[in-house]
């Protein structure tokens, strides 16, 4: 079995989610049998997979399987009936939360018991999580949790009652994740894990895999892998230090781009570790099913869109400020933005502050994004860093020449200057932020020089990012594990 490993999906999801969408559509392309798993708690979690046409025998949820009243048949075929998602919330007279309780849209209701501390780093009281009780008739899962100041909530103290009629008791959320993991090793064969997310279960699974159990670890890197050299030596980013210090216990790494995979390669010999070239392979994380017929510009006000999460880190207020300083100089731009997050307010006040609310419109999530994106002239994109960027991909394919700041690696591996878009320079460590903004604007501006031609260049960029050419090359990795 090939299971795509992950914690979390949602409502609104980030790029990580959105690129185990996208595989799962390759995989289903060459009738090559997965399952997505999910080790968070998701109280909606059926609502979710509806939402984004998962089928109930494609999920694994791990609080579903341990609440079974049949766990072999529920990872075989999943839930034949699901809930409505219901919440009741008691208060006490300071209108503090003390209980919550939960019909989650599986087979389970969920009791969520608060409790207040005081931060004194802060100087407030908290309301938090403290204990949480799971039940399905005789089964039950339930846990307390300890709060860390560098690591926020921690499970603890972990029973899982009435499992194929046994009782369990595990210290740490690790302990409980081996054990479900070890129940899919009994389960299934000729497995193979793809991490997306979570460095525990890379642990877990290359234990096991160091204690003689059979299976194929497969890495996908969705980010930059790099943070810096220090003493000539590489710093890898956090969510990945784990798979290059055991390297040696990973079958495959997947990167989004060539660029990467070649500054991985380099990075690994020019600091002396060893290498095996086979090992990390590109694929595109997201491609297209469709391709739209190259554009035409009317000429008159130049429609930008873009897509995100709204995130400090996506720098959306560097359109804003690029959108105002391109009608300042007297060239007529409007500007979509597309999705949710915390900046939303500072957004709202920024435009506001430009007198924009007739540019510039919050659009909000949607989840038809790519029939969206045919109503607009051109995709902007300010982050200083995408590992691949997979709305980049769904913008070339609507025929939208793309604006962006020259990020590492989606920006670089997928814009060419003059093709398909303009690229804009910038200093990542924020010194010259004014700057920066300039240079975005400026790109901007510079794709209605020669709009039919980039348009033209976007679709034919966009043929090589066929959902069906993608799906060959997973299925030769798949085939090489095997």
């Amino acid at each position: 079995m090939n299971f795509f490993v992950n914690k979390r999906i949602g409502h609104s999801n980030s790029g990580v989610e959105h690129a185990q969408f996208y595989r799962a559509q390759c995989f289903r392309e060459k009738n090559m049998v997965f399952k997505l798993i999910y080790t968070d708690y998701l109280p909606q979690l059926h609502e979710h997979m509806k939402e984004w046409r998962l089928k109930e025998n494609e999920v694994i949820g791990l609080y579903d399987y341990l609440l079974s009243d049949n766990p072999s048949e529920y990872l075989q075929n999943g839930l034949a009936h699901t809930n409505v998602y219901r919440q009741q919330t008691l208060v006490d007279f300071v209108d503090t939360q003390r209980v919550v309780h939960q019909q989650t849209t599986g087979q389970y209701q969920a009791t969520i018991l608060k409790s207040k501390r005081f931060d004194s780093k802060k100087n407030v009281y908290l309301v938090g999580d403290d204990r949480v009780i799971l039940e399905n008739g005789q089964h039950r899962v339930a846990w307390h949790y300890r709060h860390s100041e560098s690591l926020g909530k921690i499970m603890t103290n972990i029973h899982v009652l009435g499992f194929h009629d046994r009782d369990y008791l595990f210290a740490t959320f690790e302990e409980l994740l081996m054990f479900f993991l070890l129940e899919l090793q009994r389960e299934f064969t000729h497995n193979c894990y793809f991490i997306d997310r979570g460095t525990d279960n890379e642990e877990v699974l290359i234990t096991l895999k160091n204690r003689g159990y059979q299976l194929k670890i497969v890495d996908i890197v969705h980010a930059a892998h790099l943070v810096s050299y220090q003493n000539n030596r590489p710093v890898w980013n956090n969510y990945y230090q784990y798979m290059f210090d055991h390297l040696d216990d990973v079958d495959r790494v997947i990167v989004a781009t060539t660029l990467q995979q070649k500054d991985i390669l380099s990075q690994l010999r020019d600091s002396g570790l060893p290498v095996d070239p086979h090992k990390i392979i590109a694929i595109p994380v997201g491609g297209v099913n469709q391709i739209a017929a190259p554009k035409k510009w009317a000429g008159n006000v130049a429609k930008f869109v873009t897509v995100s999460r709204l995130h400090p880190e996506k720098k959306i207020a560097h359109i804003v400020e690029s959108i105002a300083q391109l009608n300042q100089k007297g060239f007529a731009a409007t500007l979509s933005i597309y999705g949710t997050g915390n900046e939303e307010d500072k957004l709202k006040q920024l435009i506001n502050d430009y007198h924009l609310n007739d540019k510039i419109t919050l659009k909000g999530f949607c989840q038809s994004i790519t029939r969206e994106l045919l109503n607009y002239d051109a995709y902007v994109s300010a982050s200083y860093s995408e590992g691949f960027g997979l709305t980049y991909i769904e913008a070339l394919g609507a025929a939208l020449p793309v604006a962006s700041y020259a990020n590492l690696y989606g920006a670089q591996s997928l814009i060419k200057d003059g093709k398909n878009g303009h690229l804009a320079e910038f200093d990542r460590h924020n010194k010259n932020e004014a700057t920066n903004i300039a240079h975005l604007s400026a790109a901007m501006q510079l794709i209605f020089t020669d709009y039919d031609t980039l348009s033209e260049g976007a679709t034919l960029t966009a043929e090589n990012f066929q959902i069906k050419k993608i799906a060959d090359q997973w299925a030769r990795v798949v085939e090489g594990l095997s």
